[in-house]
This record gives C-alpha cells, sequence and structure tokens, in this order.
C-alpha cells in the first residue's frame, strides 16, 4: 500500500471569537475534514459487490463515501471528521471491506485536508 500525503494549503486559524457556525462554514477545528482517496485495480465485474460492502462499512462508521470505476480502475473517497477517526485506522477498516470481496491488492491512498488540500497538484500524475 503506498500512502501520498497531500499538500496542505493555507487555512484560517481558530480564535476565540468563532462560534460554532463560524468554524463549521470553515471546515476547521471540530469540523475539519480529512479525506483518503483509494485507488486499486480490480474487474469492474465485482464492482456491485465492493459497492456494498463499503456502503455497509460507511453505515457503521459514519463517513462520506464516493466510489468510481474509471481510467480502468476504482476510485473510493472517504470523508469523515477529522477528530472522528485517525487516518490509518480509516483506511484499515475499507481495506479489510475490500479484501472481503476482491483478495488482496495494492492500494495507492491519497490523504488530507479535504478542504484544505492541494489535491490537483496530486492529480497531475
Amino acid at each position: 500500500m503506498t500512502v501520498i500525503s497531500v499538500p496542505d494549503l493555507a487555512k484560517p486559524q481558530v480564535k476565540s471569537h468563532h462560534k460554532a457556525r463560524h468554524l463549521k462554514k470553515m471546515a476547521i477545528g471540530p469540523f475539519a475534514q480529512t479525506c483518503a482517496e483509494i485507488r486499486f485495480v480490480a474487474d469492474i465485474e465485482k464492482f456491485d459487490e465492493v459497492d456494498a460492502e463499503l456502503a455497509n462499512t460507511q453505515q457503521q462508521q459514519g463517513w462520506e463515501l464516493f466510489i468510481a470505476y474509471f481510467n480502468e480502475q476504482y476510485h473510493v473517497a472517504i470523508n469523515f471528521f477529522t477528530e472522528q477517526a485517525e487516518l490509518d485506522a480509516v483506511i484499515e477498516l475499507a481495506n479489510a471491506a475490500i479484501v472481503k470481496v476482491l483478495g488482496e491488492v495494492e492500494l495507492q491512498v491519497l490523504a488530507g485536508d479535504a478542504n484544505y488540500g492541494d489535491w490537483d497538484s496530486c492529480y497531475s500524475n
């Protein structure tokens, strides 16, 4: 498994005068979100099974999940509140769901701040 950290862009600092609605609007503090985009090559014939297994895990964990198949590979994006879980634990749970359906596959993981990450620089490969 390869984990690539998405570079951070400048984000606002939490200040004492910020109310919860400000933190939520700016996606900082307890409302900061982390995203893990997992890519792997596997047969599209198992897409529905992979989707169902990841959806079950999503419902148990409370993540936001997006799964797609294009460019001959799976793309699974998991968004979660940074304070909700550790990145390694989220990747491990997603990998377990994938392995349950497909067996061992090589994962490439892009991970970083969902709102303040320089995702475009990672897609230029």
